[in-house]
């Protein structure tokens, strides 16, 4: 008896330090904006409570526009590509390609948003490809146009890049919801009541899909209206979004940037905020009655060319995504391209090759890094998944703190997060970074991973019990073989994201640790297109490659029956 009390009490303890050590960093990066916002900061000797830096921050030029701004980028991006995410969809069902789909799809959701942004800039520009598709024929144009298209001034382009890279997105988790549901049958019932495929879809499968992925739209919405790799390609400057704003005032010499940057920071998160509290009116307004009988007459089968035009521009929209890809791909191979020529006057892939020899160190300290924290992200869920089972928690509604960090917009996260490390001086910057960006991919990991473990049949354990194998053992010989599918699926989009995170790696890296996302966007605001294509190229190939990988690895390792 006493064993087992000192078993079930060093469980429970071992449980409560690894909640702290999960929920420490996410609580110091909260406090570490908020506190410094108000003017308090004892690193620098600030123990004085005010409002100041309220009142300094909304005197600056041009303030409310950066508010709006992020706040008319964040919600028409993600309703936008909600919208066109369930329009293929809706097109797609029912055909022999909605079978092939997810497999289509997948490798767009692994680009990094940079990717996204770098193929706009390739497109729109005035030396891109559609004006080189007009010119000198229609424009008259024998060199690029001498004005600027991209940044525009009321960040729309910067709403296209986040509607294409958020629109695969959508269209997998909705696939995955859609798994969920009797969808076939719903959609034979519609049909036999008249209604047309986009009807059916709008009004009674949409909504089923929306439950169940809710959250998902909330992180969405957090994302896209504080994002700062795409915005400092792709939104306005004079004045640019809130999160770019905070960002310049923290990278201010002057001795006040660390309390601007924050309570900008803060002002950001109030954004936020206050966006998904609109959401959720939005969301009142369409559950009225009045709103579904005028949304249903709108979608009577009678406006087909309506609809027709909105298949169109979804079509046109996913176009433009793997055109972007390509053009990147046509830079990196390219020789002597200029304007206005269609395609380069020859192809050579010494660009790719000199890349790779200058910057290898980047690439392998990016795949190391992202390898490092998708390992470490897996084993954190399995350990805390198996604690919560041996101590028989039925509740798990505090595992909310796993998803703070996506909520919490990064610019404001990251600047008390630094605030935070430079307490402890420390002399690497390897550590906290890979801290940091495990705090970004451990909620990916926890969605895949922790429904898996915990739907293991019990019956399977019981057996495992009978057979005197202990927990670890059944862990290791039940349920990992189990669930490695969603093992090898949690370590590719751990992998995946790391490779993509921009801002954690600025901050806390600190200039001495330098990722190819980060060397992409430099790049891109050195106007390199040579070397921006080869990086763009890389950032496309090794997702990919990743997943390629996972899924040989996975279909050999499953190959097995009970």
């Amino acid at each position: 008896m006493n064993g087992n009390k000192l078993y079930n009490q060093f469980i429970k303890s071992l449980f409560i330090l690894f909640a702290l050590i999960i929920i420490t960093p996410i609580f110091f990066g909260f406090i570490g904006f908020f506190l410094p916002s108000f003017g308090y900061f004892p690193v620098l000797d600030k123990y004085d409570f005010n409002l100041s830096y309220f009142i300094i921050s909304f005197e600056m030029p041009g303030i409310l526009k950066s508010i709006s701004l992020s706040f008319f980028t964040g919600f028409c991006s993600t309703i936008l590509a909600l919208f066109f995410s369930q329009l293929i969809l809706s097109y797609f069902f029912n055909t022999k390609t909605y079978n092939y789909l997810k497999y289509f799809i997948s490798p767009f959701l692994a680009l990094p948003h940079i990717t996204m942004a770098v193929g706009i800039i390739f497109l729109f520009s005035p030396s891109g490809l559609f004006f080189r598709l007009i010119s000198p024929w229609l424009t008259g144009f024998e060199r690029p146009p001498n004005f600027f298209i991209i940044p525009d001034e009321y960040g729309f382009f910067l709403i296209l890049g986040l509607v294409l890279k958020e629109i695969p997105f959508f269209i997998l988790i909705s696939l995955s919801a859609l798994e969920q549901l009797p969808t076939t049958k719903i959609f034979k019932i519609g049909k036999t009541l008249q209604h047309s495929c986009f009807s059916i879809w709008a009004m009674i499968i949409f909504p089923l899909i929306y439950k169940k992925i809710r959250l998902v739209i909330f992180i969405v919405i957090a994302f896209s209206a504080s994002v700062i790799d795409m915005s400092l390609l792709l939104a306005p400057s004079t004045p640019s979004t809130l999160s770019i704003r905070a960002l310049k005032a923290y990278q201010s010499a002057e001795f006040d940037s660390i309390f601007i940057a924050s309570n900008l920071a803060l002002i950001q998160l109030l954004v936020i905020i206050v966006l998904m509290v609109c959401w959720v009116f939005l969301e009142k307004i369409v559950q009225q009655k009045h709103f579904f009988l005028i949304t249903l007459n709108f979608l009577s089968r009678k406006k087909s060319f309506f609809k027709n035009i909105l298949y169109f521009t979804s079509l046109t929209l996913f176009s433009f995504l793997i055109l972007g890809i390509a053009c990147a791909f046509l830079w990196s191979i390219g020789q002597n391209w200029y304007f206005p020529q269609f395609f380069p006057g020859s192809l050579s892939i010494d660009n790719i090759l000199v890349f790779f020899k200058q910057n290898k160190d980047i690439v392998f300290v990016s795949i190391y890094i992202s390898l490092i924290v998708s390992l470490l992200s897996l084993l954190i869920i399995v350990i805390w998944v198996e604690l919560t089972e041996v101590l028989n928690f039925k509740q798990f509604y505090f595992e909310w703190f796993f998803f703070l960090p996506l909520f919490i917009p990064e610019i404001s996260f990251l600047i008390g997060l630094q605030s935070f490390l430079i307490i402890f001086n420390f002399n690497s910057f390897f550590i906290p970074l890979i801290v940091t960006e495990l705090l970004y991919i451990m909620p990916y990991s926890f969605i895949i991973l922790a429904p898996a473990l915990r739907e293991v049949k019990k019956d399977y354990i019981k057996v495992g019990s009978s057979l005197g194998k202990s927990r670890f053992e059944r862990l290791i010989y039940i349920k990992v073989p189990l669930i490695i599918p969603s093992i090898f699926t949690a370590f590719a989009i751990g992998m995946i994201v790391s490779l993509s995170l921009y801002t954690p790696v600025y901050f806390i890296g600190a200039g001495r640790i330098t990722t190819l996302t980060v060397e992409a966007l430099n790049l891109a605001l050195s106007n390199s297109r040579q070397d921006l294509g080869v990086a763009t190229v890389f950032q496309v190939l090794i997702p990919i490659l990743i997943l390629l990988i996972v899924a040989y690895f996975n279909r050999k390792l499953t190959k097995w029956s009970f």
